[in-house]
C-alpha cells in the first residue's frame, strides 16, 4: 500500500509541475477561476480556518483536521485553478455558453460546454450555480481529464460556497477521479474537505 502512496504522491506531483503555466497577461472569454481561488486563498490567510479532510485510495480511508497556511491552500486548490485553462487564447471561442434554470433548486446554472472537438482540451464542460449574479456563487462542478504516454487522468471537481457579506467564500470541496501511469493499475482516488470558519 504503501508503495501505491508514493505512486500518488509521485502522480500528483508530475501532474502539478506538468499544469503549472507562467502567468500570462490576456482577456479571459469565461469564468475567472485563477482570480476565484486566489481571493479564496487570500481570505484564508485573513481568517483562521480549520479543514476536516477525508480521503478514500483505493478503498483505504484517511480522515485529518487541519489548518494550512497560504502554501498549502495553494497546493491544495490548485486542481481547481487548473479549470482557467479554458480562458488560454487557443480556447477562446471553443465553448458555448448556455444559462439555465437548476430544476432541483432557485439556482441558475451557466454552462460552458466544449463544441469543438478538433481543439482538444483536459476540461470539456463546466457548470456553474448561482442565485440571481455570478456574486453569489453557490457550486461550480467540472471533470478534468489528461492523457499522455506516461500517464492519464481523470477526475470530477466541485466546489461549494456559502455568502458572507456578498462574497462567496469556500466551505466544501471535492476531487474524484482514478489515475493510470504507464505499467502501473489504475488508481482511484477521492479528496474532500469540509471549511470550518475560526474567527
Amino acid at each position: 500500500m504503501k508503495s501505491k502512496g508514493i505512486l500518488v504522491v509521485t502522480f500528483f506531483s508530475l501532474w502539478i509541475f506538468s499544469c503549472k503555466q507562467k502567468e500570462l497577461t490576456y482577456d479571459k472569454p469565461y469564468f475567472d477561476f485563477d482570480s476565484l481561488i486566489r481571493t479564496q486563498i487570500r481570505g484564508f490567510s485573513k481568517t483562521k480556518v480549520e479543514v476536516i479532510k477525508k480521503t478514500l485510495l483505493d478503498g483505504v480511508k484517511d480522515s485529518i483536521t487541519v489548518v494550512p497556511d497560504t502554501s498549502q491552500w495553494k497546493h491544495e486548490l490548485d486542481a481547481f485553478q487548473q479549470l482557467d485553462l479554458i480562458n488560454k487564447p487557443m480556447y477562446k471561442g471553443q465553448y458555448l455558453v448556455d444559462d439555465s434554470k437548476d430544476v432541483h433548486s432557485n439556482l441558475t446554472v451557466r454552462t460552458y460546454q466544449k463544441i469543438n472537438s478538433e481543439v482538444p482540451t483536459p476540461v470539456p464542460e463546466v457548470k456553474i450555480y448561482f442565485q440571481g449574479n455570478l456574486k453569489k456563487l453557490k457550486r461550480i462542478e467540472s471533470s478534468f481529464t489528461e492523457q499522455n504516454l506516461m500517464y492519464g487522468t481523470s477526475r470530477k471537481l466541485t466546489l461549494e460556497f456559502d455568502d458572507s457579506h456578498d462574497v462567496p467564500v469556500l466551505v466544501h470541496y471535492r476531487v474524484k477521479g482514478v489515475q493510470k501511469m504507464i505499467m502501473c493499475d489504475s488508481v482511484k482516488l477521492s479528496i474532500e474537505g469540509w471549511m470550518r470558519y475560526l474567527n
